[in-house]
């Protein structure tokens, strides 16, 4: 656990850790109010000295997943604020600003509420390259929690989607509530058949959605020189995320497709990636960002890819030099 927060709060600014403690703070007085508690001598208890129980590790592993919740929530709201003009109306509020072009659909789709293993119906309202709005009879699930959203895309099969839930609100009719989600983990055969459903729903969208077609996803290429700085950067995939720099800046919390590729052309990788910290870096007279990416993948799946384009590229090595 204390690995896993040093890892999350790495570079962090002081600004950040108190926004972070202060949101998680409100958090648990709101859960309090909401569902009762845990006391904290209790939930102190798994950090004890030879501490023992079934769920501690599990406990703990979700913990850290909470801290880095809360900061990447911090570090976008503040991203927010900073880029909210002062006239802008008080009422718009910074969960409702569109990063990505929202396709408007009313389909039938599935989904698996937290701890359960049977789909229920539900609707699709709208879906975009970073999340989706659904309807549904009840819900089963708190603000903050993880579904599974399944949508249809043939005969007999599904794009299964790991999505975190950021809203609920009980519909004006009475008949059910909303659900807006944003897609935390597919895997990159999934990711490949929701681009290729996107673009078919801009497609047969009005003019607007032609006209937004590009911004359905947003491409981000990253190339290098050599086999030994792309090997290196690989190794920093591996745990999850990498870090990299940019000459305009990103926008925290948006999903993009990134490639990576050496400079040759010979091999190249495909991830899904959130923007989840983004800092100015001076270089002289020119302003360039630092940006912090996290992936969109299990990482086993991040694994099997990265294994894959190794294997690619030394069998080009081996043509090259044969």
């Amino acid at each position: 656990m204390k690995e896993t927060l040093q890892r999350i709060l790495d570079g962090t600014t002081q600004d950040e850790l108190f926004d972070c403690i202060h949101l998680l703070a409100i958090s648990v007085a709101q859960h309090r109010r909401k569902n009762g508690f845990v006391t904290l001598g209790d939930a102190a208890k798994t950090l004890y000295p030879g501490a023992d129980g079934g769920d501690q590790d599990e406990v703990l592993e979700q913990g850290g997943k909470v801290v880095e919740d809360a900061l990447e929530m911090v570090r976008v709201l503040a991203a927010e604020r900073r880029a909210q003009p002062a006239t802008e109306p008080e009422a718009i509020q910074p969960a409702e600003k569109r990063r990505q072009l929202r396709i408007h659909v009313n389909a039938a789709i599935k989904v698996v509420w937290p701890g359960e293993v049977e789909p229920v119906a539900a609707r699709l309202e709208n879906i975009s390259w970073g999340g989706a709005a659904i309807r549904v009879d009840q819900l089963k699930l708190d603000d903050g929690d993880t579904l599974q959203i399944m949508v249809p895309i043939r005969q007999g099969t599904a794009i299964s989607i790991e999505a975190k839930v950021l809203r609920t609100w009980p519909l004006p009719d009475g008949k059910g509530h909303g659900i807006a989600t944003r897609f935390s983990s597919l895997s990159t055969r999934d990711e490949m058949e929701l681009e290729k459903l996107l673009k078919l729903l801009a497609e047969s969208s009005d003019g607007e959605g032609q006209r937004n077609h590009a911004r359905l996803t947003q491409r981000l290429d990253i190339e290098f020189d050599g086999l030994q700085e792309l090997q290196a950067t690989l190794d920093d995939i591996s745990a999850g995320g990498m870090g990299i720099t940019v000459p305009t800046p990103l926008q925290i919390g948006q999903s993009l497709q990134t490639v990576i590729s050496a400079l040759d052309g010979t091999s190249s990788l495909t991830l899904r990636a959130r923007v989840v910290r983004q800092d100015p870096i001076k270089l002289g007279r020119t302003e360039v960002y630092r940006a912090g990416l996290k992936f969109e993948h299990h990482p086993d799946d991040i694994q099997e890819r990265i294994e894959e384009l190794l294997r690619k590229m030394a069998t080009a090595r081996s043509a090259n030099f044969g």
